[in-house]
């Protein structure tokens, strides 16, 4: 007579033990609790604007005009943004020039600027935009968008400096910040 066959002592389908109980798998569903947590982490401190892309306001006031710069001082790889410099002229101003840091190109795509300036040089190293004349009261805004370059990363000076000719209106320093 043929022997019997040995039980097997697994079963192919569900056990109540190791699927509900959870037996055997001690730190398993930790592990997962805890990969799952810092992938919300990451997703609530983007929500809270660690990582940037909201802007932020900054001004600054001479004599003769004041200087207000709207845009991220935290930003990501990759993203398209706009920032905004305006120019509240109080006195005339016969050669208005704006003078970005470095920070507006290094790593940066600019894609427009708005209006276009009338003309466009370099001071050291730094964008130089100029415009034509501000009588007192008028208002120069320029938007500029751009995309960070995904390779940037760091922080530099973004701020921005108004001139009259060669004379220092105002300025406002900024630093930005870029994420990965």
């Amino acid at each position: 007579m043929p022997e019997p066959p040995t039980p097997v002592t697994r079963s192919a389908g569900l056990s109540a033990a190791r699927h509900r109980d959870l037996a055997g798998r001690s730190y398993e569903p930790w592990v997962r609790r805890a990969i799952v947590a810092i992938f919300l982490t990451l997703v609530a401190l983007g929500l809270a604007n660690v990582f940037g892309q909201r802007a932020t306001t900054s001004s600054a006031s001479g004599a003769a005009a004041e200087l207000t710069l709207e845009v991220p001082d935290r930003l990501r790889g990759g993203i398209i943004g706009q920032g905004t410099i305006e120019v509240r002229a109080v006195e005339r101003i016969a050669k208005p020039r704006l003078v970005l840091d470095p920070g507006w190109i290094d790593g940066m795509t600019i894609n427009t600027i708005s209006p276009a300036a009338a003309d466009e040089g370099s001071d050291e190293g730094r964008p130089v935009l100029a415009y034509g004349e501000l009588a007192a009261g008028d208002t120069l805004t320029v938007r500029i968008s751009y995309q960070v370059n995904p390779t940037d990363l760091g922080s530099q000076p973004g701020g921005v400096v108004l001139l009259d000719g060669d004379r220092e209106i105002a300025r406002v320093q900024r630093t930005v910040i870029v994420f990965p």
